[in-house]
């Protein structure tokens, strides 16, 4: 099979921008050569791998499947050129809402003085989940439980439940606040990304609140200082994502969120030990 480097980069570069116009720009080539690379690799495979529409471009269920592995061969690829180049190796490391919150840029310099030759870089991603799956990221942060069985995944600390209210709603006044003074709110929540769900009021007992869906912490966030919802959160979101408007409160009655350092099962990277470690010892110092 005559499948070649340039033909993956082409398809990943459409994917990533939508269009091939713009992703002939990010590879430096004409549209009519990224054109003809996606339709070589087409037609080497025998499927359609993208979906093309005078106002679109996207993957069809073949190309997204296909695209999974073409970024992981692709990144493998470029990682082991640059090692051999002797270049510095850089630990992608994703995030979908707050990093390691107040830890971030602690254990960043920290790790980053001890470790030129592998350096830590944060990638915010939509779901940490599918770019590990897709390589385009080495580790994620997540909280909560994982539900893929390709992924695993170490606890590396605990947070506070706080929640995040509109500046001047009337229990943003208060040091703390319980489960059950948020039951007749509307609650907003990320359904990929997001630690808190119903459940946490109904396994306590309690009536849980309406919900709303939002997309991301920024949608999160923009609905609550506009007075639409609340949210509940673990404590990194106040510190990674300070914003006009929006008020945090710890949670005097809800239980902790584990924070957890996940990779993919099949391609363990080679310094996760070592970076869950020095992600625990921070933790740990909060204690």
């Amino acid at each position: 099979m005559d499948v070649e480097l340039r033909h993956l980069r082409a398809l990943i570069a459409v994917d990533e921008e939508r269009s091939f116009t713009d992703a002939a720009g990010e590879l430096g080539v004409s549209q009519a050569a990224v054109s003809r690379q996606v339709a070589a690799l087409e037609h080497e495979l025998g499927v359609p791998l993208l979906h093309r529409t005078t106002r679109r471009v996207e993957p069809t269920v073949a190309g997204e499947a296909f695209l999974v592995v073409a970024r992981r061969v692709v990144g493998e690829l470029d990682r082991a050129v640059a090692g051999l180049r002797g270049e510095a190796a850089t630990i992608r490391v994703g995030y979908a809402w707050a990093a390691l919150g107040a830890h971030t840029t602690g254990v960043l310099r920290s790790w980053n003085r001890a470790h030129a030759d592998a350096r830590l870089r944060l990638v915010r991603v939509h779901r940490a989940d599918l770019a590990l799956a897709e390589g385009r990221i080495d580790l994620a942060v997540v909280r909560g439980p994982l539900e893929r069985s390709d992924l695993r995944s170490e606890v590396v600390g605990t947070e506070r439940r706080v929640v995040a209210l509109p500046v001047d709603h009337a229990l943003a006044f208060r040091p703390s606040v319980r489960l059950a003074d948020l039951t007749s709110e509307t609650l907003g929540i990320d359904p990929h990304n997001g630690t808190t769900r119903p459940s946490l009021w109904t396994d306590a007992g309690l009536p849980a609140p309406a919900t709303v869906e939002t997309d991301d912490v920024e949608s999160w966030l923009d609905l609550i200082a506009a007075a639409e919802v609340i949210g509940v959160t673990a404590e990194a979101t106040a510190a990674h994502y300070p914003r006009p408007g929006v008020a945090f409160v710890p949670i005097a009655d809800a239980p902790r969120v584990d924070v957890r350092l996940a990779w993919l099962r099949a391609h363990p990277h080679d310094a996760a030990g070592r970076l869950a470690r020095a992600v625990r010892a921070a933790y740990d110092g909060d204690a």
